[in-house]
């Protein structure tokens, strides 16, 4: 066998297979000839060397190795001159610029920084002294350019550290110190004596303070569970209070921005004397938490904003994928963008026809995708008081066939983009439908004309068929399928329905982000229990665990075939061209590739062939040791951002009629939430200064917002002040 598996060459009949723990098995003529993990750096080396010493092409070794041709040249080359002793210590890469030479090129920045060309004179220099024999090598601009950026980076961050801690130390001469009992893990003593009484501070984006009385009016503090403060310089709801401020502001999005706050400069927005610590939060937070249902506390939050708000009852319903790159092993979840079966969590936004978010859920990866429009149905029902199709529900075309369409349509009244609609119908003639999108300009509409037509059909089963209304839009050149089971609203009023939902969703989203709403504060994990499994009502108690899926397995071979049968579908057109042009040498090693990827799909037909089509999930969770993504904490955060964003919309519609341009409005309320204030505190009363504004518009528009805020009342939110007394300054 070793003599027809040499007479084979090289490149005869190779081909790999790999397994999900990443271990490969390379086979030659049928014979399994090397075996390597990719995690491990050494196995990976050798095979290359290995493989390239008897002459295999570089285009396999690539394929095999998952590396690039520069990597093969380097690690074969190391292995010929040093041997297996070389590629124990090689690592693919750049090499690492020498310390030296590191530091010549700061010493070099520093002398020279801010003089014209000087990227240019230290890059001369370097290589007199590589000339000289000083150094080894030279560098290229963007290393150069890397080096000088790590160092500036560095020499901030340590700008900030000596700036906090001359603030402690020049308040530890004013002021006694005490121990907070709380930021376990900061190994010193914090300063806990508040701002005194009259005393005017300058606090560092104390502007933020502003969305104070709208928390008030949510009920905030109410859904934070109170904790005993004895011996606790902050209570629970000073910190849900701060982070929430702070976000309105987009000052933090997670909690690891605490980490780089100036503490002692913003103190102020919560009548404090510094803002909670990192090590505070983390201590603190995860005990919060497991007192509260967050899917209940947010359902009830929604609940009291459409008290508040007043949604519209057309709402708009959409899935953003986040994936999950930890180690652990965990479900699949589906990315409809990228169309892939991915490890991660789909969460479910809904919004308003004015942009306002409703509500917000996560898949809780254990279910299909489409289980969470009939979830979120019931929710949406349950927030605004009403009856099945009482509300019209708009979603996108991603996941959604015609038979859960047809499913879920006596129950829900919808309007969806279809996928499955492949051709479009001969229309003679189309109705102008003449749709409204919000223009930049306040109180305008930007006009956009659509084209629409529309026929009755009965879709579904004989046992389940249901009448629907078939819709196509055009624009331009571009037509798209639309189906909905509203027989009630005029066809425009559905295309301008169906269409607005890019300006009343999608550009939110955009905003949700600037909050960190796609941030993953952190992941616990947790094992899938059938007792949880029952409660959370994902499994039936009775039945037991019977919830079958698609088998993962064929979903990976599935992919694998893909792209085996696209590479041969081009070796077929590249053999074709050689024969006609006669390269013989070309042919041959061609029409082997070819052989051997035949090989390779028939390998992985009867794979798959053996495999079960539906595997029991629970089944195969513990086989697999499949983790649960604890997403308790995140939720917690997810809410106070979602309360931060509902203050900035209510502040954005007081100040809106100040402004033509609503991205001046915009940009005008960002400035002023992360702006600085002057606070001084007189009993249970806060009086906070805005800066004073040049310009006329700004200078109203900041009246009319400390005029609304000063109508408020009393604040109940257990902070160190009931009331709070806006006002601008004067100029000086």
């Amino acid at each position: 066998m070793a003599f027809i598996q040499q007479f084979l060459g090289p490149n005869g009949l190779m081909h790999a297979t790999e397994d999900i723990d990443g271990s490969v098995n390379i086979f030659w003529g049928g014979q399994l000839y090397y075996s390597f993990n990719r995690n491990n750096l050494f196995e990976k080396n050798l095979g290359i060397a290995l493989l390239d010493s008897i002459g295999v092409v570089q285009k396999t070794i690539r394929e095999f190795f998952k590396v690039s041709r520069n990597t093969i040249t380097n690690v074969s080359k190391i292995y010929t001159e040093r041997g297996i002793d070389g590629l124990q210590s090689y690592a693919h890469g750049a090499p690492q610029v020498e310390g030296e030479l590191k530091a010549f090129i700061i010493h070099s920045y520093i002398n020279i920084e801010g003089t014209r060309g000087y990227q240019k004179k230290i890059l001369e220099s370097i290589e007199e002294k590589v000339e000289a024999g000083e150094f080894k090598k030279g560098i290229s601009r963007s290393t150069l350019h890397n080096i000088i950026r790590d160092y500036k980076n560095e020499k901030e961050e340590q700008k900030r550290k000596n700036k906090e801690k001359k603030s402690v130390e020049e308040r530890k001469e004013e002021r006694p110190l005490k121990s907070d009992g709380n930021d376990k893990g900061d190994g010193q003593l914090e300063l806990v004596v508040d701002p005194a009484e009259g005393e005017e501070v300058c606090v560092e984006h104390g502007g933020a303070i502003a969305a104070v009385a709208f928390f008030d009016e949510y009920g905030m503090a109410e859904a934070v569970p109170k904790n005993n403060t004895n011996g606790h310089y902050y209570s629970n709801q000073e910190l849900a209070i701060t982070f929430a401020l702070l976000n309105a502001g987009e000052i933090v999005t997670v909690e690891q921005d605490f980490e780089l706050l100036l503490r002692h400069e913003m103190g102020g927005i919560i009548g404090k004397s510094k803002l909670p610590s990192l090590s505070l939060y983390r201590n603190r937070i995860p005990g919060i938490v497991e007192q509260m249902d967050m899917r209940e506390v947010i359902l009830e939050t929604s609940k009291r904003m459409h008290q508040v708000l007043e949604f519209s009852r057309v709402v708009y319903i959409d899935g953003h994928f986040m994936p999950y790159h930890g180690a652990g092993e965990t479900l699949y979840g589906y990315n409809s963008q990228k169309r892939l079966a991915m490890h991660g969590r789909e969460y479910f936004f809904v919004h308003d026809t004015h942009g306002v978010p409703v509500y917000a859920t996560i898949s809780d990866g254990y279910r299909r995708m489409k289980h969470y429009i009939v979830d979120v149905d019931e929710k949406l029902r349950e927030i605004y008081g009403v009856r099945e199709k009482e509300l019209l529900e708009i979603f996108d075309r991603g996941g959604y066939s015609k038979e859960f369409c047809v499913n879920i349509a006596e129950r829900i009244r919808f309007i969806c983009w279809r996928s499955d609609a492949r051709t479009v119908p001969k229309v003679e003639e189309w109705t102008e439908v003449i749709g409204e999108h919000r223009a930049n300009e306040y109180g305008q509409l930007k006009e956009i004309i659509f084209h629409a037509w529309e026929r009755e059909a009965v879709l579904g089963t004989e046992g389940n068929a249901v009448r629907m209304r078939e819709i196509w839009i055009r624009k331009g050149n571009k037509i798209s399928p639309a189906l909905t089971n509203d027989f009630q609203l005029p066809l425009e009023e559905v295309v301008k329905a169906l269409t607005g939902r890019w300006g009343c969703q999608e550009n939110m989203f955009k905003e949700l982000k600037d909050h960190g709403i796609d941030r993953i504060h952190s992941y616990g994990k947790q094992e899938y229990t059938k007792e949880f499994l029952y409660k959370q009502g994902l499994e039936d108690a009775e039945q037991g665990t019977n919830h079958e899926i698609d088998n993962p397995e064929i979903r990976v071979i599935n992919k694998t075939l893909s792209s085996l049968r696209v590479k041969l579908r081009k070796l077929a057109e590249r053999i074709i061209t050689l024969e006609a042009s006669g390269e013989e040498k070309r042919l041959v090693r061609s029409r082997n590739e070819y052989t051997s990827i035949e090989a390779r799909i028939a390998e992985q037909l009867e794979m798959r062939s053996l495999l079960p089509v539906k595997v029991n999930q629970f089944d195969r969770i513990k086989e697999n040791q499949i983790i649960r993504l604890c997403d308790e904490k995140k939720l917690f955060f997810d809410w106070l951002k979602m309360n931060a964003i509902w203050a900035k919309r209510e502040i954005i519609e007081i100040v809106k009629p100040c402004y033509q341009n609503l991205r001046d409005v915009n940009k005008f309320v960002k400035t002023i939430l992360s702006s600085r204030t002057y606070m001084r505190r007189k009993e249970d009363t806060l009086f906070v200064d805005f800066p004073f504004q040049s310009s006329k518009k700004k200078h109203a528009a900041l009246l009319e917002l400390c005029r609304y805020l000063n109508e408020h009342g009393k604040i109940d939110l257990g902070l160190n002040y009931q009331r709070l007394v806006f006002g601008v300054q004067e100029k000086h």
